[in-house]
């Protein structure tokens, strides 16, 4: 198993990435990604170890408070579909 360290600007970057494939607003976008970022580091903070699972299904359910379709995107991220 490959270890890998949580990179706030790594999940800043895809998510920007997601939306602006998806023609989102960059106003709409910063605001979801500093909400969902702000929701995932809390999360974090009583968390030694986690896996990349635990990391996207906590960050696909954020996403989906405010927009669908991107969470439907990130969830979906190198998966056939």
């Amino acid at each position: 198993m490959t270890r890998k360290s949580f990179s706030p600007e790594n999940l800043v970057k895809e998510l920007k990435h997601d939306s602006k494939s998806l023609g989102l607003p960059e106003n709409s976008t910063n605001l979801i990604v500093a909400r969902v970022l702000e929701s995932v580091l809390t999360w974090l903070e009583n968390r030694d170890i986690i896996t990349t699972s635990d990391l996207e299904r906590v960050v696909g359910c954020e996403l989906e408070k405010y927009s669908s379709d991107l969470a439907f995107v990130y969830q979906n991220r190198n998966k056939i579909i």
